[in-house]
């Protein structure tokens, strides 16, 4: 059976059922945004991510600084996405022999510029040959005393989000179409506002998760994510349309592009934000979008109109989402 038969998350499920722990001190393997260890009283987390060039990124419109920047950072929301804080990095590098020094020297600078934003180390790593491009790979570990797994949803709480959806992939358009790097950022500029979201983005842990049933960063599209969400505890879920916090950089470009808004929040993915389930009485500035409820799946429309929710977005190995290959955004997001 080829691997566009069964897609990233076939394949995630089969190596997860033959790679079960055998030991008391893991409590959580394959299957979440982190792997945790331990039996005291804070637990290790520890995430491992990829990003090669041609998949994940494209170096035409992507600077060093800027992939190794975004490099940890999406390692980082793994962390957070579990309720940790982020502590120790290590990286390793496939390289091609005609890159130079002095891009390994940007690389570095955005892992570091990252690093000392959320206070961690970078310890180490490996380094060695590459003929198919550049290729990065990091394990970034943290530590947590209250873990969240995406296996605690129940029925009748909120689904909230804590950050706009949707500009990481409007940016991605805009870089699309733009081919050249953006060296800096004007602030009042809405496109290169957007373009950073890709680019660069800051992922932002939740201050109290006290309460939280649930989470995981949304990385590879909304409704792909809270999918992720509702198989792994055994419910379902019902979302409002009109309830997705859109930024307004987002709105007015992508009317400016004659397109949906709405689409890209559902289904672009890598922005990074939280999605989490909490109850809903819960006191939090995330924007609530939906509810847990015991089965099916739903999105209400702008005009109240239910329809199934499908698990639309972003999946390695199948064409699918709205990127595609070379599209320079999603990564495994199940697998540890």
């Amino acid at each position: 059976m080829q691997l566009s038969e069964i897609g990233e998350f076939g394949l995630i499920k089969k190596l997860r059922r033959r790679c079960t722990p055998q030991t008391r001190e893991v409590l959580s393997g394959i299957g979440d945004d982190a792997a945790v260890v331990g039996t005291g009283r804070e637990k290790m987390l520890i995430t491992s991510d990829m990003m090669n060039g041609g998949v994940h990124f494209d170096l035409s419109y992507t600077t060093f600084y800027q992939l190794g920047y975004k490099f940890l950072a999406v390692n980082v929301s793994d962390i957070f996405a579990m309720g940790g804080e982020p502590e120790y990095f290590l990286v390793n590098l496939g390289l091609p022999k005609t890159i130079l020094t002095e891009n390994i020297d940007e690389l570095y600078s955005g892992i570091l510029k990252c690093a000392k934003r959320h206070g961690v180390a970078v310890i180490g790593g490996d380094t060695c040959a590459s003929k198919s491009g550049l290729v990065l790979s990091g394990t970034l570990t943290g530590m947590g005393r209250k873990i969240i797994s995406r296996s605690g949803a129940r029925m009748g709480d909120g689904i909230f989000v804590n950050r706009s959806l949707g500009d990481s992939a409007l940016g991605l358009l805009l870089l699309r179409k733009r081919r050249k790097r953006v060296e800096s950022f004007h602030p009042a500029n809405s496109a290169t506002k957007l373009m950073k979201r890709h680019l660069m983005p800051e992922p932002v842990p939740l201050k109290n998760t006290r309460g939280v049933t649930s989470m995981i960063d949304v990385s590879d599209g909304l409704l792909r994510d809270l999918s992720h969400i509702c198989d792994e505890s055994g419910v379902g879920a019902v979302l409002y349309k009109d309830k997705i916090p859109l930024s307004r950089e987002m709105i007015s470009m992508a009317k400016e592009l004659k397109i949906d808004p709405f689409d890209l929040a559902l289904k672009g993915g890598e922005d990074y934000a939280l999605l989490f389930t909490a109850p809903v009485g819960l006191k939090t500035r995330a924007c609530r979008i939906g509810e847990i409820i015991g089965r099916g799946r739903f999105l209400i429309g702008e005009n109240g109109k239910k329809s199934v929710m499908k698990p639309e977005g972003y999946e390695h190995f199948k064409k699918t989402g709205i990127r595609g290959r070379g599209s320079g955004i999603s990564k495994k997001r199940t697998e540890s």
